[in-house]
């Protein structure tokens, strides 16, 4: 059987966001999205998938954000970087959470003179990994006013030519200072060879045809024993944790498109049958497949 790949679902992009939320301007791979102003609802509680990458900055109160199998907590004092096709889940009670979101793709970044030139040893866009820094209270807002700015232009009634020029270099000045932040995190050198870095790059490669344990430690030359040991005290979980997690995360996905039916999704989830696969997301995400699909 093909093994599926990212393409086979389809994602939750800028052009899907845009039509979404009604706006028509003129810059495809750019978008900056204002919970105060757009209806939250289509991406709120549901894990998704984008193929584009996201700067998240919350104005008011807090919320949390799944990414793949990692939960982070973002405050007003924090800025979140959220890479292209990564599973991500923003989940938040009540009304009073304000954030404001820049989505770039990495067409865009090539396209604003950056990618290469200022960021092509950045962590958080060399590696593909979610970057989490703190700043300060000056440098936050002003980031907000630039991502406010660009917003502005973005959606202006009169579009003049010179405005897409005016957009690049506000979106170079926002990103340059995140950057200032992420230069200054320790960034292990050994990182890309570390066990734990390999394992979650190997699962986010084979999660779709490869559920064993023993897969993974066979790929990383060491026993399952040791890589469960290792995952559960670096990071509270063991290896069977993560590989049930992506999948679930995988099929909520999946699920929550409601375009294939229960029985096609177990066949692009390489389980044997509709009954397996439906046992397995009822043990592990409390109700059946066609119950979620209903929530």
């Amino acid at each position: 059987m093909e093994i599926p790949t990212e393409s086979t679902y389809r994602n939750i992009d800028i052009p899907a966001i845009r039509q979404d939320i009604g706006l028509q301007h003129r810059q495809p791979d750019l978008l900056v999205y204002d919970s105060s102003h757009h209806n939250s609802d289509f991406i709120r509680n549901k894990p998704f998938r984008s193929g584009h990458f996201s700067v998240i900055l919350v104005i008011k109160d807090s919320m949390k954000i799944k990414v793949n199998f990692f939960e982070y907590e973002l405050t007003a004092k924090e800025v979140l970087i959220v890479p292209p096709y990564a599973i991500r889940e923003m989940l938040w009670e009540g009304d009073n959470v304000h954030f404001i979101s820049l989505l770039f793709t990495s067409e865009f970044l090539t396209e604003a003179g950056i990618l290469g030139k200022y960021f092509n040893v950045a962590n958080f866009l060399k590696e593909g990994m979610v970057a989490l820094s703190k700043v300060t209270q000056s440098d936050h807002a002003l980031l907000l006013e630039l991502t406010k700015i660009i917003h502005t232009l973005l959606n202006a009634d009169s579009y003049r030519i010179n405005d897409d020029e005016v957009i690049r270099n506000l979106f170079r000045a926002a990103l340059l200072k995140v950057k200032q932040y992420y230069d200054e995190i320790p960034v292990d050198k050994k990182l890309s060879a570390s066990l734990i870095y390999r394992f979650i790059k190997l699962l986010s490669q084979h999660y779709l045809s490869h559920r064993e344990v023993s897969f993974y430690a066979e790929k990383l030359n060491i026993n399952e024993k040791y890589l469960t040991q290792l995952l559960k005290r670096k990071t509270g979980k063991t290896a069977r944790q993560f590989i049930i997690e992506m999948v679930i995360l995988e099929a909520k996905v999946v699920l929550n498109e409601n375009i294939l039916s229960v029985k096609e999704i177990a066949s692009r989830l390489h389980f044997e049958n509709q009954f397996h696969f439906s046992r397995f997301f009822k043990q592990y995400a409390g109700v059946s497949p066609t119950e979620y699909k209903k929530l």
